[in-house]
């Protein structure tokens, strides 16, 4: 294997193991709050619930144009003013937020949105400015390259979710209110941390509004606008959706079906982070296809033995995690488990556009993903049902990966084993249909399925192991240096 730098491989693990301890406990929060949400919230409530998170995910990159997006980008960037910076994300949000706080109150009235919203209109808009200034202010904490401070953070906000969880849900019962509430508290706390533990105040510098850079970042933000929503609309499409042919208590079902996968797309998220600064603050290094070439092979190994992993313990835990009432989630977990690892590899792709400055590729990509996604649900959910939900979720990922593996090809050229992508996309495959067998028979298959992918991947893993300890420990650890 040729040597390489170790420096930003090291620099790349040291940063995703930070925010893997700052999100290790959000990683919890998931596990536990599930059972909470399960068992506590009826499925109406829960249905309910996801429709307005969706809606409010929606508003998001509208109400922000995408700034934070931006300021990742152009704050990681040495060539700009961090000052200038984090002082034109404040000042478009707040425009943002006041154009959110007329339109809304009339939007509301419209009966088609009203069917959605409900009587929670002024907590929708609560929610949005909190999750909004959250965003923004963690965002430009890693744009200061604070990552510990970030982690904190994310353990801080974890605790303090889960203690409001506990009270408005668990001990209040106050259903979607206090999931609304759990949430709009926790962000606010955590943006008052932020602001003052990074000084933020030092960085609003209205006489540093810079009208050049203004421009610069609403070029490459404002085609992410679309793109975040074309996501969404392949996210959460499905909800509306279902909740529209079927109801609110099919669309909680749904929504229990997903908590299982996301564990896949929490753990990407993890690495996810510290890669997109990786991929800006290497992108005009000499060797950056070698860097994308290794670091893709080991994020695709890992991720398959995640999947397999989750797939071979998604029956007993679906038993034990999740309420009665929402049990049936298990028919359609394995099939948007094998979706998410495509989600995955997608995101990871469009970091390309993101180190290049190419955000119009990615508002293409997307339309495509949100097209297929839509067209899928409309044809099928009346006909299927559920699993319509989740098929056009693993078509729309798997399509624009493809589109974007070639295309990003082309940005930052850099190889990878197609050979070994196909067996351990059918091995996973097979698990998915497996999952659907009853009896020991199922977990024997699954077993043995799993055996296959860890042996197919494990060696990917270790040499990400090479690359990131120093030499002087690995000469202590013979069995991996035997693997080479």
């Amino acid at each position: 294997m040729p040597q390489t730098k170790p420096n930003k491989y090291r620099n790349l693990f040291s940063n995703t193991l930070i925010f893997a301890i700052g999100s290790f406990s959000s990683k919890i929060l998931v596990l536990i709050l599930v059972p909470i949400y399960t068992y506590f919230m009826t499925n109406a409530e829960l249905g309910t619930n996801d429709v307005i998170v969706q809606i409010a995910n929606w508003l998001i990159p509208i109400v922000t144009l995408t700034v934070s997006e931006a300021v990742i980008r152009f704050g990681l960037d040495k060539a700009y003013d961090k000052r200038s910076v984090f002082t034109i994300g404040n000042v478009i949000l707040a425009c943002g937020i006041v154009v959110l706080g007329v339109i809304l109150p009339l939007a509301i009235k419209i009966p088609l949105v009203k069917s959605f919203v409900g009587s929670y209109g002024h907590m929708l808009f609560i929610y949005v400015l909190t999750s909004c200034l959250k965003l923004l202010y963690s965002t430009f904490v890693r744009a200061l390259e604070m990552v510990k401070l970030y982690a904190v953070n994310g353990i801080l906000t974890t605790f303090l979710t889960l203690l409001f969880n506990v009270i408005f849900i668990a001990f209040m019962r106050l259903g979607v209110t206090g999931y609304l509430l759990a949430i709009i508290l926790s962000d606010f706390c955590s943006v008052i941390f932020l602001f003052f533990t990074a000084k933020l105040w030092n960085y609003l510098k209205p006489k540093k509004f810079d009208k050049t850079l203004l421009k610069a970042m609403l070029a490459y933000s404002l085609p992410l606008i679309p793109t975040q929503l074309l996501w969404l609309i392949t996210n959460s499409s499905d909800s509306f959706m279902v909740k529209h042919y079927m109801g609110a208590s099919a669309n909680g079902i749904l929504t229990a079906a997903y908590k299982i996968p996301n564990i896949v797309s929490t753990i990407y998220l993890m690495f996810g982070q510290a890669w997109n600064m990786s991929a800006i603050t290497e992108n005009e290094s000499s060797d950056r296809s070698r860097f994308y070439t290794k670091v893709f092979d080991v994020n695709q190994s890992f991720m398959y033995l995640v999947a397999a992993g989750i797939l071979l313990f998604v029956k007993p835990v679906t038993m034990v995690w999740i309420g009665p009432s929402f049990r049936e989630s298990v028919n359609y977990a394995p099939i948007l488990i094998y979706a998410t690892v495509f989600t995955c590899f997608a995101t990871f792709m469009g970091t390309a556009y993101i180190a290049t400055k190419n955000t119009v590729r990615s508002l293409v990509t997307s339309l495509v993903s949100g097209v297929i996604n839509v067209v899928i649900n409309l044809i099928f959910i009346p006909r299927i049902g559920i699993y319509a939900a989740a098929i056009s979720t693993l078509a729309s990922y798997v399509v624009v990966f493809i589109i974007r593996l070639v295309d990003a090809r082309r940005l930052i050229h850099f190889n990878f084993s197609l050979k070994k992508m196909i067996i351990n996309n059918i091995l996973l495959i097979i698990m998915v249909f497996a999952n659907y067998l009853r009896g020991v028979q199922s977990y024997a298959v699954l077993g043995a399925l799993f055996l296959a992918v860890m042996l197919l991947n494990l060696k990917c893993v270790f040499q990400l192991i090479q690359m990131v300890v120093p030499k002087r420990i690995l000469a202590k650890i013979p069995f991996i240096n035997k693997l080479f």
